[in-house]
């Protein structure tokens, strides 16, 4: 088992967590030629804005915001154009980090320590 080599490209996808179209950062792609619903490859694929992981078909990708990455002036994390960079809200102290959390009764989130 060697070194998981990260392939870094970027591709706007609708984020299921942030519910909105972000920068999604590829990290790798797998072969999936015995599973039928899979068209070939999927991707594992990290969000820009709230960093989940998740598995996603190239196919989803939003072909005609591709022009509207870019890296933060202030701080190189990736980024859409019309929105303001996370990592700098968040050094900023304009936004806080979200833990979530779960009793095995209800989901809430709170603020993390730092």
């Amino acid at each position: 088992m060697g070194v998981q080599e990260v392939i870094g490209d970027v591709h706007p996808f609708k984020c299921g967590t942030c519910k909105a179209v972000r920068a999604h950062r590829l990290i790798k792609t797998y072969e999936c030629p015995d599973i039928p619903e899979a068209p070939g490859e999927v991707w594992l694929v990290e969000c820009q804005g709230c960093f989940e992981q998740r598995i996603i078909y190239p196919t989803e990708r939003v072909s005609a915001k591709e022009d509207d990455i870019e890296r933060c002036k202030e701080c190189g994390n990736w980024k859409m154009k019309a929105a303001r960079c996370r990592i700098c809200r968040i050094a900023a102290g304009l936004e806080k980090i979200q833990v979530k959390m779960f009793n095995g009764h209800k989901d809430w989130t709170q603020d993390a320590d730092l």
